[in-house]
This record gives C-alpha cells, structure tokens and sequence, in this order.
C-alpha cells in the first residue's frame, strides 16, 4: 500500500528513476547472514563427514578395496576426461599414500573452517578446487546425480561471495579487528580479512 501511495505522490520523472533504482538495487539487495552461516556449517559438516572414511590404517582403501580406492577405480574406469584418468593412472596410484594422506587433509581443512566459519573464504577457495576435483573424476561414472557436484560447487562459491563467516563463525570476531588493521595499511590484514 505504501509504495502504490508512494507512486501516486510522484510525478513520472521521479517514478522512472525510482523503478531504475529499484531494478539496480536486486543486485545489492541485503540478507540476513545466519541462513547462510547454518548452510556453512552443515555444507562444513559434509566435507567432515566425507574425510572420516579416508582411513589411513586401510591404505586409503587400497588393503580392503573400498573408500577412496574404490572410488578412484570407478573414476578410471569411466573417465569424464581422458586426461584426469591419465593423471590417476600415472601419478596418483603410484603414489596413493601421498595423495591418500593429502585427501584426508584437505576435507579436514574444509569441515574445520567451514564449521567454525575461522577463514570462511580461504576454506571456500579450498571447497571449490576439491569439489571442481571429484565433480571431474565422478560426473561419468553411472548412476551419479550432475546436480549433486553442481550444488557441491555452488555452495562454496556463496561462501566465497559473501561474508558467510561472519554468521556463527570465528569470522565475526576476526574482521572487524582485521578491518580496522587493514584500514590502518597492513597488507597483511587485508589479505587476512580477505580471507576471513
């Protein structure tokens, strides 16, 4: 009712340039933060999840034939790009424990920080390289959902976006200190908030 009567007060000029503003302003439109603080935390909680049956006592998976030794099989034997199977052929299975261990911490790092929302972009940056990573190797293989891999990009790329951090997250307590160094000319406190 207030913007048909807001209307109504205005001339043409004044509701042209306010429909202008407005069509601009969908762009910049500001949210609440704690949608996507939970969305990070529970996004965190998958990559958690994930890196809890990478088990360094099996190999990896390499000494049972399951977890990530079972996955990377299925990757080589459905390829989405002959050349990523290249690379899993010649340089990750012979050095699997190498690349075992790096899996493992890289999924730790990305619950950790996205759980705790402590350098919520960085763990993002992280999230989308992993992601982008099992999205090339797993899209081929049968029965796999291209929308599982596409959100699974998706959702770090908010993060990244977005001050997600800042929402339930150590974040919160981190910028504006990092703020005010950055203001102050530290490079290293913007690249830090950068981050944060």
């Amino acid at each position: 009712m207030r913007l048909l009567e807001r209307d109504m007060m205005m001339g043409s000029e004044e509701r042209g340039e306010t429909a202008v503003r407005d069509r601009v302003g969908w762009l910049r439109a500001v949210a609440p933060l704690w949608p996507l603080g939970l969305a990070r935390i529970v996004y965190g909680l998958l990559w958690w999840q994930q890196s809890k049956w990478k088990v360094p006592s099996d190999d990896f998976g390499r000494k049972s034939g399951g977890g990530l030794w079972y996955w990377v099989q299925q990757e080589i034997q459905h390829p989405t790009v002959n050349a990523y199977k290249d690379f899993l052929v010649n340089v990750m299975i012979p050095n699997w424990t190498f690349f075992g261990w790096m899996t493992l911490i890289t999924e730790t790092f990305i619950g950790v920080t996205l759980i705790l929302g402590l350098f919520t972009r960085f763990g993002s940056l992280v999230a989308i390289g992993m992601a982008a990573n099992v999205t090339i190797g797993i899209l081929s293989v049968p029965n796999e959902w291209v929308w599982t891999y596409t959100m699974l990009i998706m959702l770090p790329v908010v993060f990244l976006l977005t001050d997600a951090g800042r929402s339930f997250g150590v974040d919160a307590f981190l910028a504006p200190a990092l703020d005010r160094r950055a203001a102050a000319g530290s490079r290293l406190a913007r690249l830090l908030r950068w981050l944060a």
